[in-house]
């Protein structure tokens, strides 16, 4: 079997390093918790949050503008009750805590790396008993009554994310071993796009299918376990990993990655 050069150096003697990235909305939990808020607490939230999300996954518009709109729209003396409301209203996919908790113990670095906000990531995780480290966007003083949103994780001149996923998974890859990347929408597609071995579900699975990029379907999160504990027990029973990164890519760490990369034949 043909491995890249740096998963080879990441299986060594039989016991697999990985890190493995998780979005949040619609991946960890089954709804896109921002779009709940927006709808649920913003004026006309529900037309604008539906707007909002088909100009997105059509590639008219950027998560940062996407932010804009809808943030817009979130008051910022009831981060309370949104908060409540998400922790009330959101359901965990199911196998989530199984995945993190056996991820875990094996050692390996488990982080969401989400385009949503700290404001009710962090609360939900807090309520479930998750453990994580957390790389979102977040949320600032606010202006005019509304959310401001600041994107502590951005990429240093590039902005078509608020949050570089790309970045985050290349580099944690790096020091923490094979790059295991879960996710469900369009504005995934970077990260996944870097990742060593990618699960996707939705609209990030017919992006992957679309490019010819290998990528594993899953509906609930225990399929992923599975494979994951399968692979942990023996190494050598890892897919085959692509060249990563794509050189036409709009995504600079994608460019850069792809361009880094040097093959291995074992």
């Amino acid at each position: 079997m043909k491995y890249g050069a740096g998963v080879l150096q990441r299986v060594n003697s039989g016991d697999l390093r990985a890190s493995l990235f998780l979005d949040f909305d619609g991946t960890l939990v089954e709804s896109n918790v921002a779009m709940d808020l927006v709808a649920h607490f913003g004026k006309d939230g529900r037309r604008v949050a539906d707007a909002v999300d088909r100009e997105l996954h059509a590639g008219r518009m950027n998560l940062r503008e996407a932010w804009e709109r809808e943030a817009a729209l979130l008051p910022w003396d009831r981060i309370p009750e949104m908060v409540e409301f998400a922790v009330t209203h959101t359901r965990w996919r199911p196998g989530a805590q199984e995945l993190v908790t056996g991820a875990q113990e094996r050692g390996w670095f488990v982080a969401v790396v989400s385009g949503g906000l700290d404001f009710y990531i962090l609360p939900l995780l807090s309520r479930a008993g998750i453990r994580l480290p957390v790389f979102s966007d977040r949320i600032g003083e606010a202006q005019g009554g509304s959310l401001q949103v600041v994107h502590p994780f951005q990429h240093p001149t590039c902005r078509l994310c608020g949050i570089c996923k790309a970045g985050i998974v290349r580099e944690r890859t790096a020091k923490n071993g094979i790059g295991i990347f879960v996710g469900d929408g369009s504005t995934d597609r970077y990260a996944a796009e870097v990742a060593d071995i990618i699960f996707a579900r939705r609209r990030l699975l017919s992006i992957c299918q679309g490019r010819g990029q290998p990528v594993i379907p899953f509906d609930d999160l225990r399929q992923v376990a599975e494979a994951l504990w399968a692979w942990s027990a023996d190494p050598m029973r890892l897919p085959r990993v692509r060249r990563p990164g794509f050189p036409e890519s709009a995504c600079p760490i994608s460019r850069e990655t792809h361009r880094d990369w040097s093959p291995h034949e074992p």
